[in-house]
């Protein structure tokens, strides 16, 4: 995820969560916390949120984060530290506000978050073609309105560099959920179409360098973000009708 778009105004450190007022601020967009310091997003939207979350440090010092919304109990999340692989929560905040807190122990253990969605102002997407590829840097995302009959999304890195990317729209499921998290080049083939389950917040993981996703949405939006880690290079996506 890059690292532009960090302000002083959006990281506010405080001792205890919940204590001091946060700037509300944040929208999603790319953001280093370092140890004590939050960010605030005034208002999510009513629907799937996706948000990644990833160690930066250098050092091997597993981190922590700390999620509120509003009058619910806190959410805590482990960061492995060492990993390039981002860590992903699927959630649907109900329009409430959303904090999100580095409570890491040790102070050299910085966190980097985003939180993706349609029409969030943290997204600012490309224009998504239909029938040609576009390359999707890590933390950018694409948009556009789906055709009324069956289309296909390949998801693609052919650098052999692991990529996540993330699929929003459509029906919700039964759970209300509508985010789809893939990923590619991967260790070992999870969810659709094999039968092992994904790991949490994925819906499905390949060892090969793309992955196909076919359907159906009417003409409803159809929004892609890349959620890869800084260091990775040559993702592509394709949307095709059929």
């Amino acid at each position: 995820m890059p690292s532009a778009g960090l302000t002083a105004l959006q990281l506010v450190p405080f001792a205890i969560v919940g204590l001091n007022t946060v700037t509300e601020t944040w929208d999603g967009s790319p953001l280093l916390l370092q140890v004590n310091q939050s960010a605030t997003m005034a208002q999510t939207p009513n629907g799937s949120v996706v948000f990644a979350y990833q160690n930066e440090a250098t050092k091997n010092n597993s981190g922590d984060l700390m999620l509120t919304s509003g009058g619910g109990a806190p959410i805590p999340l482990t960061v492995p530290a060492l990993n390039n692989q981002p860590n992903i929560l699927t959630q649907n905040w109900k329009g409430n506000n959303l904090t999100v807190t580095n409570v890491s122990v040790n102070n050299d253990t910085p966190i980097r978050i985003q939180a993706v969605g349609p029409g969030m102002p943290g997204t600012n997407p490309f224009n998504l073609p239909i029938g040609t590829p576009l390359a999707l840097s890590p933390g950018a995302t694409a948009q556009t309105n789906a055709l009324p009959q069956y289309m296909q999304l390949n998801f693609q890195n052919t650098n052999g560099q692991f990529a996540v990317f993330v699929l929003i729209g459509g029906p919700p499921d039964s759970s209300g959920n509508n985010a789809y998290v893939i990923s590619v080049n991967a260790s070992s083939n999870t969810g659709p179409p094999s039968s092992q389950p994904a790991p949490p917040g994925y819906y499905a993981t390949t060892t090969n360098n793309s992955y196909s996703y076919t359907f159906n949405w009417g003409s409803s939006v159809v929004f892609v973000a890349n959620m890869s880690g800084l260091t990775s290079t040559g993702s592509q996506i394709v949307l095709r009708a059929l």
